[in-house]
């Protein structure tokens, strides 16, 4: 009895003293029902819908533009014809309603019958059946309230194959991104702490190798590696599961041998940080698990609340990944994704320096 109660006193301070398994005994679900319970999946996700007006409305048909903004389901944009058409073919708008601007007269004038089309983006089909739903609601309300007439509206309702995507699409890129950053984080990460950590790093200062040539090796191998990584995801995306690539292939592999570099010198840093290999994941995961969930990977960052989305545009996995995504889904050109590369390439030089002062060929002394 004495002899297990000694072991199970030793054993315990063994498991305490395991920065890593406290780690995922403790912080990771910690992490994961903090996120969740942030991003608040019960809320009911905005329906993106257009009202199409080309000329001044009237009053009535004003105060029924007014009431459709207040409907707090619907993420509502008004914009000429031409501009809501558009934004249907981007796969921007779950609906479209082109409505007359004197669809709705002034208060005692009688109205007259007058027609709306409703243009419906086939690949959010239920969205959209439900936005004319109550559009036709609000409508035949605001029409009694008005004129204390029952609506005389023709609804045409016609449903454009705008580019069919579907979840798969939205996933692939953002599984494209999420493999690069654990491929060069964790493979960095523990190979050059272990490294270190036996010395190996220490010896090759004393062959006439530079360590320049050394560590530049291992960057090229890794961006080859990020290369041939998401040719094969994207080729079984788009073989397997039927996801679409629109855009350049060529713009995808910058884009990826930019996030490599970035999240490169994420992995460099982390190994100059770590003392041991077994501190590696509780290092690295303490930055990079917040990222899957939040840098746009299973899920757009609409759903989550305002706030976070602040937070969450500007991770490097975010940058990653939408841009990806918007090349193959939109046929985005590099005009189109500027803004996202100079993010990115503000962090590839942002990590690499950081990732030069933490960085060292020796082990950290033991005080």
């Amino acid at each position: 009895m004495y002899t297990l109660k000694v072991l199970t006193i030793s054993s315990m301070k063994m498991f305490v003293r395991n920065k890593q398994a406290i780690f995922f005994t403790l912080f990771t679900p910690l992490i994961i029902m903090g996120i969740f319970g942030l991003i608040g999946f019960d809320r009911i996700p905005k329906t993106r819908i257009g009202l199409a007006l080309d000329a001044p409305p009237t009053s009535g048909t004003s105060q029924f533009v007014e009431e459709i903004k207040k409907i707090s389901v619907f993420e509502v944009s008004v914009n000429a014809e031409w501009q809501e058409r558009k934004a249907l073919e981007n796969d921007e708008r779950s609906v479209v309603f082109i409505i007359p601007h004197d669809l709705l007269p002034q208060a005692g004038i009688l109205p007259q019958a007058k027609t709306v089309k409703a243009l419906l983006n086939t690949g959010e089909q239920q969205q959209a059946q439900t936005a004319v739903s109550v559009i036709n609601q609000v409508l035949n309300q605001t029409m009694l309230r008005l004129t204390g007439t029952p609506q005389l509206l023709n609804l045409q309702v016609e449903e454009l194959n705008v580019r069919n995507l579907k979840y798969i699409d939205f996933l692939v890129p953002g599984i494209v991104a999420l493999a690069v950053m654990q491929m060069s984080v964790f493979s960095v990460g523990f190979i050059f702490t272990d490294y270190k950590e036996k010395g190996i790093l220490k010896r090759l200062l004393a062959t006439p190798m530079e360590p320049i040539h050394f560590v530049t090796a291992n960057v090229i191998t890794r961006l080859l590696v990020s290369v041939v990584q998401t040719a094969f995801l994207i080729a079984v995306g788009v073989l397997i599961f039927k996801a679409h690539v629109i855009g350049s292939y060529w713009l995808l592999l910058l884009i990826t041998i930019i996030g490599a570099v970035m999240f490169l010198g994420l992995g460099f840093t982390i190994s100059g940080i770590a003392s041991t290999v077994e501190s590696v994941p509780a290092i690295a995961n303490l930055i990079v698990f917040p990222m899957l969930f939040l840098g746009g990977t299973f899920f757009p960052l609409e759903t989550m609340p305002n706030w976070l989305q602040t937070f969450a545009r500007y991770l490097p996995l975010t940058y990653f990944s939408e841009s990806l995504r918007m090349v193959m889904t939109k046929g985005a050109e590099i005009g189109d994704i500027r803004t996202n590369l100079i993010w990115m390439i503000g962090w590839a030089v942002a990590l690499v320096f950081l990732a030069n002062l933490t960085f060292s060929f020796e082990g950290k002394r033991q005080g």
